[in-house]
């Protein structure tokens, strides 16, 4: 009897339950033992990504973001026949994982190219990683986790008005998404628009005011605002 699926499963349990370094010592020892399976690597390479360690997650997401060719697939410059990554260090530190966008990504290729193009931006790789979030976009069009990414990314390259664009259609899509709101304030507030920051920033503290991530953004515009105060832009 194949126990695969129930290893995995339950490697799922404990990223979800937020114990990624157990998750992670399982899954690379899958790895090992089925080196071409799908399953195996591309949730070892979300487990890498979930806790904190995107540079290991880009290989195994490679291999399996290019286990179902079509033409949306694209070339990527680290190329399909790198190595996987070796054991990870003995210890790590479990991050929050972020809510699952799809409740079983097995065989939906889309769902590695967000991965990657996550790996990419948090690896500051912001080409690769908008090649790869375009890639998930056209596989799986207005869905809002990938359109927050991609014009978050777009932002940080410059592209603050395609950025937004996005930003603004992913809210539309779904007006509960915090991190949106929150991604859409950090454009704003890094340009020096505090004001216009502070609606959508407050915004997403009102959705999730537990979001640790949304609570620094928070404390990064009262700092900003505050140095507004004491030095004026005449």
């Amino acid at each position: 009897m194949d126990d695969l699926p129930h290893e995995l499963h339950m490697i799922e349990h404990l990223m979800n339950e937020g114990y990624m370094d157990q998750a992670l010592k399982k899954l690379e020892e899958l790895s090992k033992e089925h080196p071409d399976d799908y399953s195996v690597i591309s949730l070892l390479g979300e487990a890498y990504l979930y806790s904190g360690k995107p540079e290991k997650a880009i290989k195994p997401l490679l291999w399996s973001s290019k286990s179902f060719p079509s033409e949306d697939m694209v070339e990527d410059e680290e190329g399909p026949d790198e190595k996987l990554p070796e054991s990870s260090d003995p210890e790590m530190t479990a991050t929050r994982r972020l809510k699952k966008i799809f409740e079983s990504h097995e065989n939906n290729p889309w769902y590695d190219h967000f991965l990657l193009g996550c790996a990419y931006g948090r690896t500051m790789k912001l080409k690769r990683a908008i090649k790869h979030l375009q890639v998930a976009d056209k596989l799986s069009p207005n869905n809002t986790e990938v359109l927050r990414n991609l014009g978050w990314i777009h932002c940080m390259l410059g592209g603050t008005g395609v950025g937004r664009n996005l930003l603004h259609k992913a809210i539309e899509l779904d007006p509960h998404n915090a991190l949106a709101y929150n991604d859409l304030g950090a454009s704003l507030m890094f340009e020096g628009y505090v004001e216009e920051a502070n609606v959508w920033i407050s915004k997403a503290l009102e959705i999730d005011p537990e979001d640790e991530f949304i609570r620094a953004t928070a404390e990064k515009l009262e700092e900003f605002m505050t140095l507004q105060k004491l030095f004026p832009i005449r």
